[in-house]
């Protein structure tokens, strides 16, 4: 589709979405694409389309249904800051090259451009994204609209305005990684303790963490964690306190006196079945999270000789 006339109060046809978010789209992306015309001699005048239609992702692609680009090209994926006229700054997804005609249902991945760097991975809440065809203006099979700010590979455009079609973009709930943990208070010889359940989504550790992490001592607050454990719930995990842990570095062997402990559930994100947060420095095997906190829980841990 192309950006509709803003005095025009009725939908594109086959468009399901309401009037007045197109309406609103419609003025923002003029917006945005007066900025990317403004910078560059390329954006190409023709009969180029685009349907990008509502859809529920893992985050780090999105399917486009289809598109025309009468001499090739590519497919650019915005976010809601082109809304404000941020044509560069808001691709957060481009297409491998396209051949010049009609393509169905091309995959874009996220956050992966040339030019451009990101302090996400994947998206991470529900969002209206922005499909934009681009021409290949130099013929090399790269974009490089936002490497040259604007100066090659230039937007389709008709009556002077980008080719756009937006799309609700929703996250699978189920694609983000969830975890919860147990750790009832209890009597302990000091040498180790006792987490009564943990479940982990996608497999990982347990690890335990003296009060010292209340104070943001997050790495030497470590003092056990489990072996590497699968995806899914378990039960009864016996955990080993100042010995067995990768990077860790004691001058005690077991709990001196009663103590408030924490369980924290982390990734294996390189997959090695070895906990490696402490000797990456917090590169790998990171805590799963709840928004945007880890998971833990708390209890009172009291010294006892077993009687």
């Amino acid at each position: 589709m192309t950006v509709p006339d803003l005095s025009d109060d009725t939908t594109q046809p086959g468009d399901s979405n309401s009037t007045s978010r197109r309406r609103f789209l419609a003025g923002a992306a003029v917006t945005g694409s007066a900025l990317a015309l403004s910078s560059t001699a390329i954006a190409m005048q023709s009969s180029a389309s685009v349907t990008f239609d509502d859809q529920t992702t893992g985050g780090t692609s999105v399917s486009v249904a289809s598109a025309t680009l009468p001499k090739g090209g590519f497919i650019a994926i915005h976010d809601d800051r082109l809304l404000d006229g941020k044509a560069l700054e808001s691709v957060i997804g481009v297409s491998d090259a396209l051949d010049a005609g009609t393509h169905e249902t091309v995959d874009v991945e996220l956050f992966d451009v040339k030019g451009t760097e990101f302090d996400s991975k994947m998206l991470e809440e529900d969002a209206t994204l922005i499909a934009m065809p681009h021409v290949d203006s130099n013929g090399n099979e790269e974009y490089e609209f936002v490497s040259s700010d604007g100066q090659t590979d230039g937007p389709y455009t008709a009556d002077g305005e980008a080719v756009v079609d937006d799309a609700m973009v929703s996250i699978e709930v189920d694609s983000k990684p969830t975890a919860d943990v147990c750790f009832r208070d209890q009597k302990s010889d000091g040498e180790s303790v006792w987490v009564n359940r943990a479940t982990l989504s996608d497999g990982g550790f347990v690890t335990i963490h003296d009060a010292s992490l209340l104070n943001g001592k997050v790495f030497d607050s470590v003092i056990g964690v489990s072996g590497a454990l699968d995806a899914g719930t378990h039960e009864d995990i016996e955990i080993s306190l100042y010995e067995g842990v990768p990077g860790g570095d004691y001058e005690m062997s077991m709990l001196e006196g009663d103590a408030t402990l924490i369980a924290m559930p982390h990734f294996d994100s390189d997959d090695n079945g070895s906990y490696d947060f402490l000797t990456s420095e917090g590169e790998t095997d990171g805590p799963y999270t709840m928004d945007g906190k880890a998971v833990v829980d708390d209890a009172e841990i009291t010294l006892s000789d077993g009687c």
